[in-house]
């Protein structure tokens, strides 16, 4: 038995402590076993799908993924080890022959062998080509075991990698596999079914192969030994590595018992529907439009928790649309899950994990956080094992939390399910039978919309379903969701009937009942969310800066929300001075700059600094006193009305798209106050509130620089002068913002076909040249898109990449880099903007524009780049900048990025 020649884990720091090769294959294969006798309905519904029964699925499954890594009995990577001198072939090259890439070469040449062993059942009049077709779908899916397909043309090129007796090895050992699991192909499976169930299937693979290398579950064995007692024992250890990373057991839910019960108040109107509401006992898509401070998340939480407890679904994942959003949810939804599942003293309670880039930052996930295991070898710089890459994963939460039984982060890491990049078959297996919650969904554009379009499709292929959250949303984007869900489940398009400004808050149910797919239940209001918000224009900074003055003078707080940082910072230093002439005396924290060009740790303190002073409590839990908001100014961008519970007096807003606008009016008399700005629970004792719009003079005849001549910054911002003027003459119109009685009035006064057809000749071209980006955008993000029905292989698409690099699930039409900020500490050293942390460089980093920015800082001298290399090697990724030697840009902890002499 020459296969025992062979290793396939070892130790870097002691290459004579090794796993044998054979040993590890069959890790990995107890693994997927496991994991398929655990998760029943999975296994269930691939058997259906692939019309075999369900103990030859797996017996055909653990076969392959024992195969996964035939590469490794190539010389080439044997040589690696220096233990390995027996063993002479071409060097090992990771980057055109990787393990994974040379497994092609051995199944080419033994793929007849396996016809032979695995087809003898088969009817005899099954072409050999049909039946290679089946199995070269299983070896695409596991030779892609590291997170993307593999090439599987030219094999013969990589001979040269491998000696003949390597050949004679691996025939020897698929026949003893083959003895040892006995699998069969008992017919033809149908091609197209096989390529569907082939990305869960490869998401099996993954995970097994994770799980599969861990040494901690594994323990390195070189003892020779008959692989059936292997076997049994690999597969006790596979049940207890399923046992201790939770894999074993499923979340039981529940008992839904009312909103009531689980929240501790009455339902709204829209929480009442959700308890209420029949469900499907399929895969079903919700829409829930209703305004701000309704109560959408209870109400998709309380559906959610139904779903479950009917077992149509199995956990949830949370997306919101900025990680300040997302570490916000995270912290409601941990209150809160442990009541949705089963908690006694033999069930652990499920995994809930936040999935975002800086969610090692969040201090209340890293009280829950998971351990995760130990790194392993990586045998060579550009061949990480699966040990590195899986640990690596694991504590990677981003790509741990869509397996998790529930998930809270950005909207991104889902939407990475349907695009190229690694691991995305773990995060598509990770949502089967999921409730996907997105929030504020009408925000995405046309390219995330098509990201979006594709997720929504694969997932009701995949047994999920969707609560859509939204408070502006239009008629043509509901129709579009709508259209999405039935298309997928193959059911005729219906058309959505209510439509008119009385059918405001709004749910929508759709699903996979041909009588009665789409449901649509006009709702009411709560009368203490019913508001008006009158509207007044204001069109110089001048006007805006003398109210502001004004505002603090007679002890009120107040916000200038603007569209641009430039536009920010410019606002800022007038203010700032006009305070000053008026004799304002106010310390430097009543008067505040809040935009994205800070580095993490200023924007966190800036946050709750706008917090403590604009929220009901501060960070200690102390209610707001009316003396701590008295006479407080921000200055902000739209980061203000994307994540922050803030409440101001007076609020001032550059003109904007009319979804954002009544957004940010969500932030001007937010909470309920008495006459002296102290929260209560109360009627607001305040004066009526009023936005002031700064924006153009209206002009029903537009010239063609009606918006740039004097907000230049805003129309590079939103590119549609003419739907601004739409929305500017609605507002002229009405007079105020009335929610929710005119919320859908609004928006289909921009929105609309009717309404956009109305846009002034002059405003027409700018209008052509957006919705020319908006094809772009599209047509962008359907290349971006995996085409599913070549199942899981290199054909689906070409270029897969790590996602850390490029998330590709936002368009950008201008490249951002990373800068990493730096100041000299004591001994003049040049050291992170933050220092002391274990954060240090993530807490000093900012994102700007290469070409505008970052192409012109000034650069390191050698000396300094050579010395922070050394103390910092984990920043080569990262452009490093110290301000204080910079003629041009500079940094501030009050004012960010900026350039000098502007």
């Amino acid at each position: 038995m020459s296969y025992f020649d062979y290793w396939g884990k070892t130790d870097k720091s002691d290459p004579s402590h090794y796993h044998l090769l054979p040993y590890h294959c069959l890790d990995v294969a107890a693994i997927g076993q496991q994991l398929l006798s655990t998760d029943a309905i999975l296994t269930r519904e691939l058997s259906q799908l692939l019309d075999i029964d369900e103990k030859q699925l797996s017996n055909l499954v653990v076969f392959f993924i024992a195969l996964h890594d035939l590469g490794k009995f190539a010389s080439a990577f044997q040589a690696i080890s220096p233990n390995n001198t027996e063993f002479s072939a071409k060097q090992y090259d990771a980057s055109t022959a990787r393990h994974d890439r040379l497994g092609v070469y051995f199944w080419d040449q033994i793929c007849n062998e396996v016809i032979t062993l695995l087809a003898d059942e088969c009817d005899e009049d099954e072409d050999e080509e049909d039946i290679l077709d089946n199995l070269n779908i299983f070896m695409n899916v596991v030779l892609g075991h590291h997170g993307a397909p593999v090439e599987m043309a030219k094999p013969r090129s990589l001979k040269p990698f491998t000696e003949s007796r390597n050949l004679d090895d691996v025939h020897e050992y698929v026949r003893a596999l083959y003895d040892l699991l006995k699998p069969c192909l008992p017919e033809l499976i149908d091609t197209r079914r096989l390529e569907q169930a082939s990305w869960h299937l490869a998401g099996i693979t993954v995970l097994a192969d994770w799980l599969g290398s861990n040494s901690d579950y594994f323990p390195y064995n070189k003892t020779k030994m008959p692989l059936s007692d292997y076997w049994k024992q690999a597969q006790q250890q596979a049940s207890n590595a399923l046992i201790k990373t939770g894999f074993s057991l499923r979340a039981k839910p529940s008992e839904f018992i009312s909103i009531q019960h689980h929240f501790g108040f009455e339902p709204t109107p829209l929480q009442q529907w959700a308890q209420t509401v029949p469900l499907s006992d399929s895969p079903q898509l919700f829409v829930l439009e209703d305004i701000t401070g309704s109560g959408k998340t209870e109400a998709a939480l309380a559906l959610t928790h139904r779903l479950m407890e009917q077992g149509v679904a199995d956990g949830f994942y949370f997306g919101l649309p900025t990680m300040a959003t997302s570490n916000a949810m995270f912290n409601r939804v941990t209150d809160h899950y442990s009541n949705m599942f089963e908690n006694d003293h033999d069930r652990i309670m499920p995994s809930i994990v936040l999935a975002q880039s800086s969610s090692a930052l969040n201090d209340r996930f890293q009280t829950v956080k998971l351990a995760s295991g130990k790194l392993d070898d990586d045998y060579y710089q550009q061949d990480q094992t699966a040990t590195a890459l899986c640990n690596a994963w694991l504590a990677d939460s981003r790509k741990k939390a869509l397996l998790a039984t529930v998930g809270v982060g950005t909207i991104d890491q889902a939407l990475l399910a349907v695009l190229p990049r690694k691991h995305q078959s773990l995060r598509l297996l990770g949502l089967h039978r999921k409730v996907l919650i997105f929030d504020e969904v009408h925000a995405a554009d046309e390219y995330m919309f098509t990201l979006l379009e594709s997720l929504l499709e694969q997932h009701l292929r995949h047994g999920g379903s969707a609560i859509l959250l939204t408070a502006t949303l239009s008629t043509e984007q509901r129709q579009k969701l709508a259209n999405i869900w039935l298309k997928a489940g193959q059911l005729p398009l219906k058309s959505l009937t209510c439509t008119s400004a009385n059918d405001f808050p709004l749910a929508t149910q759709v699903c996979l009942d041909p009588l009665n797919s789409v449901m649509e239940t006009p709702l009411k209001s709560r009368a203490d969310v019913c508001r008006e918000v009158t509207v007044t224009q204001l069109h110089t900074e001048t006007a805006c800066i003398e109210k502001i003055v004004q505002a603090v003078l007679t002890g009120q707080c107040v916000a200038w929300i603007r569209n641009s940082v430039d536009d920010a910072r410019t606002a800022y230093d007038l203010v700032t001075q006009a305070l000053a002439a008026a004799e304002c005396d106010l310390s430097p924290q009543k008067v505040m700059l809040f935009h994205s060009r800070f580095t993490l740790v200023d924007r966190k303190r800036i946050e709750q600094q706008v917090l403590n002073c604009l929220s009901k409590k501060t960070a200690d839990g102390e209610l707001i006193t009316g003396k701590q908001r008295q006479s407080t100014v921000l200055i902000a961008t739209q980061v203000f009305q994307e994540s922050l519970d803030a409440d101001v007096d007076v609020m001032i807003s550059d003109i904007c798209p009319i979804d954002d606008l009544i957004q940010r009016a969500g932030r001007l008399h937010r909470h309920t106050r008495d006459i002296n700005g102290q929260y209560y629970g109360g009627v607001d004792q305040r004066a009526a509130p009023v936005l002031y719009l700064h924006a153009p003079k209206w002009e029903e005849q537009p010239q063609i620089d009606w918006l740039s001549r004097n907000f230049r910054n805003t129309e590079y911002v939103y590119r549609s002068p003419g739907r601004l003027w739409l929305a500017q003459r609605k507002l002229i119109e009405l007079g105020a913002i009335r929610m929710p009685s005119e919320a859908r009035i609004l928006i289909e006064a921009v929105y609309s076909e009717k309404s956009q057809a109305q846009i002034p000749a002059a405003l027409i071209t700018k209008e052509d040249e957006l919705i020319a980006e908006q094809s772009l955008k599209t047509a962008s993000a359907k290349s971006q898109l995996i085409d599913f029905k070549y199942g899981y292989c290199d054909g689906s698409q070409k270029h897969w990449s790590e996602d850390q690099y490029d998330l590709s699930t936002r368009f950008c039409d201008r490249e951002t880099v990373q800068i990493l900020v730096l100041k000299c500490n004591e001994v003049g050293e040049l050291v992170p903007w933050q220092k002391g942390s274990c954060h240090a460089i993530a807490f000093s980093t900012l994102s700007v524009a290469k070409l505008k920015y970052a192409d012109h800082l000034q650069p390191l001298t050698e000396q300094q780049t050579l010395s922070l290399a050394k103390r910092y090697p984990n920043i080569k990724y990262i452009q490093p900048w110290y301000p204080e030697q910079d003629p041009m840009f500079g940094y501030s902890a009050t004012s960010g990025f900026y350039q000098r002499n502007q």
